[in-house]
């Protein structure tokens, strides 16, 4: 199939209502695109409970494609009983405050934990002569896809940061949220996505979490950006 949009969402950390105001936004078509979400659904956000409900609900659908993040895998392995402390520590808090009486929430869990189990850690894409590579974190570079490191994938802040990327694939990636980069002296834009190296790095963790934050999504053929609403009002991690 070849595809009228190559969408990226990036984090979205139990920021239900922001994400919303994206999704319509991007008035998605499924017979016409393909929508690929990075990973981080829940932790440090209000609403985890809304976005895990919203994700279990698509999850299979035609032209969707959520992959897994670092927070999610420490969900997970909290679940498991491994690293609780680690999780809560990283927003994991937020997310049980918002489990907090639910009807069902054994059953409900046991659904997410294997949705979790099932996202993939990265996606390749090839149309037009072109490869789109997309993952949570990063990537080693010259490192085949399915050779990268599962760790690399889910934690890595150097693919981010570092000065140049130089391979042909065009990669889009979430989990450094782009105001943290000045903490690296780099000079970027506070709440929109930064595109590098000609649009072949894709940094699109625009810090939804924050308070006025934003959650954000490209259409990779062609960098157009769609942003959530700020919301200021909800507060932020």
């Amino acid at each position: 199939m070849r595809y009228r949009r190559i969408l990226a969402i990036g984090d979205i950390h139990g920021n239900y209502q922001k994400f919303c105001t994206l999704w319509e936004k991007l008035a998605f078509d499924e017979t016409q695109d393909l929508v690929i979400f990075l990973g981080d659904y829940t932790d440090r956000g209000p609403q985890s409970r809304e976005v895990m409900q919203w994700v279990l609900s698509q999850f299979g659908k035609p032209q969707r494609v959520f992959l897994r993040g670092n927070h999610d895998e420490m969900m997970l392995a909290a679940m498991l009983g491994v690293d609780k402390d680690l999780w809560k520590r990283n927003g994991g808090s937020e997310t049980v405050k918002s489990l907090r009486g639910m009807e069902g929430l054994p059953d409900f869990l046991m659904r997410w934990a294997q949705a979790i189990h099932h996202m993939p850690l990265y996606y390749e894409v090839i149309q037009d002569g072109k490869t789109y590579w997309f993952m949570h974190a990063g990537i080693k570079a010259g490192v085949p896809l399915a050779e990268q490191e599962t760790e690399t994938l889910l934690w890595d802040r150097e693919f981010a940061t570092m000065p140049l990327y130089t391979g042909r694939e065009i990669v889009t990636v979430g989990h450094t949220p782009i105001p943290y980069l000045r903490y690296y002296g780099l000079k970027v834009p506070v709440d929109k996505p930064l595109l590098r190296d000609g649009g072949r790095r894709n940094l699109i963790d625009t810090g939804g979490f924050l308070k006025g934050g934003r959650i954000s999504a490209i259409d990779v053929l062609t960098k157009e950006i769609w942003q959530s609403e700020a919301l200021p009002e909800l507060g932020g991690w």
